[in-house]
């Protein structure tokens, strides 16, 4: 299950203040969208995280925590060596 970002102009409305340099269209990863996507485990996941080469989880709640969307695939990209010949479509 994934969660959008509200919009700059959402936001700012609940904050009282504008804010530019919001994600347009940015979304939130769970975390079992986080391990299906890289293919590792949860143990490897915050191994990573605590070694800081894994983006860092935001909390929304005590019980809820995300990632952004385009931390996980900056990272997945990073991952792959530039030698690696990837089949074009």
């Amino acid at each position: 299950m994934t969660y959008s970002i509200p919009s700059a102009t959402a936001i700012g409305q609940l904050t009282g203040e504008a804010s530019p340099n919001a994600a347009h269209g940015e979304r939130f990863l769970r975390q079992r969208d986080v391990l299906s996507r890289t293919g590792i485990s949860r143990s490897h996941l915050y191994w990573l995280m605590d070694r800081d080469r894994f983006p860092r989880s935001i909390p929304l709640s005590p019980r809820v925590t995300v990632w952004l969307e385009s931390d996980v695939t900056a990272w997945i990209a990073a991952q792959i060596p530039s030698t690696h010949q990837r089949a074009q479509p």
